[in-house]
């Protein structure tokens, strides 16, 4: 039996689960901050998470955005949403400078309050190659102690138009 495919297959299930929970331990270790305010997002994150602890990221604009006058607007793609209790959710796109000036881009709702998508803000001409984008998750609602409220957001990306 340990030589047989029903042996190999069972070991490589528990390789496979192991090795994930090892990768959900790292990324909840003492050194990784639960209860930071803000998440960065470097160019090698392709998501990343809201809730009510964590309520602003902030995503640097890359030279390989190519980011220039031309570029209309900034879209925006809500992965997933928890949010049993529907506690209306907005989102506020802002441009901050080099100089850690924030400029206001624009806004939109989730609706219904837990359903994903994708969303557009319009940039007003206002973004340079320089600087970073910052999305910040507003609760019109206060939540009861213990309620769940988190968002997974996908990389925020730019479009001519």
């Amino acid at each position: 039996m340990r030589n047989g495919p029903a042996f190999h297959y069972l070991c490589h299930c528990l390789c496979g689960g192991l090795l994930a929970l090892t990768s959900c331990v790292a990324a909840t270790s003492p050194g990784a901050s639960a209860n930071a305010p803000v998440n960065e997002v470097t160019k090698d994150d392709s998501l990343f998470y809201l809730d009510l602890n964590k309520r602003s990221v902030i995503q640097p604009i890359a030279p390989r955005d190519e980011v220039d006058s031309g570029t209309k607007f900034v879209q925006v793609e809500v992965a997933a949403v928890t949010n049993p209790k529907r506690y209306a959710v907005s989102f506020q796109v802002s441009y901050q400078s080099k100089n850690n000036e924030k400029i206001y881009l624009g806004s939109f709702s989730l609706y219904p309050a837990d359903n994903p998508g994708k969303f557009i803000v319009a940039t007003h001409g206002k973004l340079k190659s320089e600087g970073a984008l910052v999305l910040s998750m507003v609760l019109d609602d206060k939540p009861e102690p213990g309620d769940a409220v988190s968002v997974t957001v996908k990389k925020m990306t730019f479009r001519q138009a």
